[in-house]
């Protein structure tokens, strides 16, 4: 069985493999369903600024219209519960035809796809160095500077950032959920119940962190599903993806959906030799299937996350919203909650006068996300009382606008109303709840980007809403 490693626990020529096989496969034409380009255009492909900046690159540019349209490119599935299983699927097309390029370059015969393990920097058993190693993109992937002489093919222009922001790589609020799919307006693991879905509303909570936050954390290509896949560090991020899926299926109370729907669905792709083939979602529930796994790392198999009793049946109530849009920046204001009038309200927020009273799962709803750009993570805080944002501010999590500009626009496929998450609030706000400045009649959330924003990135947030246990 093939074993994909760290690639901080590589000690062979794995990454000078990887850079000669993609410029072996950039040497093939756009239209070649095994070449670089190809790959690529199966996750995004967009012909226009600024994506077009980087497809201009493509040996054989532009495409002809037939490739464009054979149903084999856009088809990457975000926002919904076949996230996890089509980019399974993806990787490992393509780490067959990335191992055939590595065979034909005079590599070895079993050359595999490692992971980058950001998650070690949250790893209390590895000391700070190590935490900070994990949050380094690996020296063959070049820097700011350029690309790595051993390993040129690894460098792509445009990457904002080098090093990570510890707060996008927690894998826990994902790793906590017990279900990998609900009908609730709910969190869960994989995502929510969808049809073919190349940008949908339903994101699971690994989609979300730490998914989404690193596509947007290292920015460039990688910021926008259209270019992303050309990054040549994307395969690396999303093979830690498929390992935390495979963990998180491994854990105690934990199971992939029985539907049909999702077990029966079936994706196509192109194998080695640029052969047509299709893959149902059942066949790749287990890496075992594929015949790979990975090698052990943080978080591991048998790894329990101190935490509370997880909340699994609940009904929510609005507790209270932004009633008005607010454009973003470095200095964004914080969304002051209209709170629902108490005489109307199903779920108290009270302050608590005993530690022994019942936890409440308590959600943050940002909906409606539209704009264009590469915008930074944003960093999501609540507020009471007497706090203020340049005060005391409560940090809940992060999210990344991962798509922003394809959810902003209608098309076949969506509405254009923008990007949504649910935001599991209920740890935070069960500590805020006491202190002894707690308010549940003047709650406020804030969105912060973690960096200023660059030159002609924007973004709209339609509603902010609180949501919490019905008492």
């Amino acid at each position: 069985m093939k074993v994909r490693k760290s690639v901080y626990e590589l000690d062979d020529d794995t990454l000078y493999w990887y850079s000669k096989a993609v410029e072996h496969l950039k040497a093939r034409d756009i239209n070649d369903p095994t070449s670089w380009w190809y790959l690529a255009a199966v996750h995004g492909y967009y012909n226009l600024p600024p994506s077009v900046t980087y497809w201009q690159e493509a040996t054989g540019y532009p495409p002809s219209q037939s490739t464009i349209s054979s149903g084999y490119w856009m088809r990457c599935q975000h926002g919904t519960w076949y996230f996890l299983p089509w980019h399974r699927m993806y990787l490992y097309y393509f780490e067959r035809i990335v191992a055939d390029a590595v065979l034909q370059e005079g590599g070895p015969a079993d050359w595999a796809l490692p992971y980058w393990n950001y998650c070690d920097a949250v790893n209390p058993d590895i000391d700070t160095q190590a935490q900070s190693k994990a949050l380094t993109m690996p020296s063959g992937f070049g820097d700011a500077n350029g690309p790595n002489s051993s390993s040129p093919g690894l460098w792509i222009r445009g990457r904002r950032n080098y090093v990570l922001n510890k707060l996008n790589v927690n894998p826990w609020p994902a790793m906590n959920e017990l279900l990998f799919t609900n009908d609730s307006s709910g969190t869960n693991f994989g995502g929510g119940v969808t049809g073919f879905s190349h940008f949908g509303n339903e994101t699971g909570q690994v989609e979300s962190l730490p998914h989404n936050v690193i596509h947007n954390n290292i920015g460039g290509a990688m910021a926008d599903p259209n270019t992303a896949a050309l990054d040549p560090i994307f395969w690396l991020h999303h093979a830690n993806i498929d390992r935390l899926w495979q963990i998180w299926q491994l854990q105690t109370g934990r199971a992939n959906p029985m539907a049909s729907q999702w077990r029966d669905f079936t994706f196509k792709f192109h194998d080695v030799g640029a052969v047509p083939v299709t893959m149902k979602v059942k066949e790749v529930e287990t890496t075992q299937h594929l015949n790979y796994t990975y090698s052990q790392g943080y978080p591991a198999i048998s790894a329990t996350q101190p935490t509370s009793p997880p909340l699994s049946h609940f009904a929510l109530d609005v507790v209270g919203a932004s009633l008005q849009q607010s454009a973003g920046d470095k200095n964004s204001p914080s969304f002051n909650l209209d709170m629902v009038p108490k005489s109307e309200r199903n779920a108290s927020l009270a302050k608590k006068s005993a530690p022994s009273e019942a936890r409440k799962k308590t959600l943050i709803k940002v909906s409606n996300v539209t704009g264009k750009g590469d915008v930074p993570p944003l960093n999501v805080y609540i507020n009471s009382g007497n706090e203020t944002p340049e005060g005391t501010r409560n940090f809940v999590s992060c999210i990344g606008l991962f798509g922003l500009a394809d959810a902003s626009y209608p098309t076949l496929d969506h509405d254009g109303s923008g990007l949504s998450f649910v935001i599991d609030a209920t740890d935070v706000v069960e500590t805020l709840r006491r202190r002894d400045n707690w308010d549940e009649e003047n709650i406020s959330i804030q969105l912060v980007p973690q960096e200023s924003l660059p030159e002609g990135a924007d973004y709209h947030v339609g509603r902010v809403s609180l949501h919490s246990e019905i008492d």
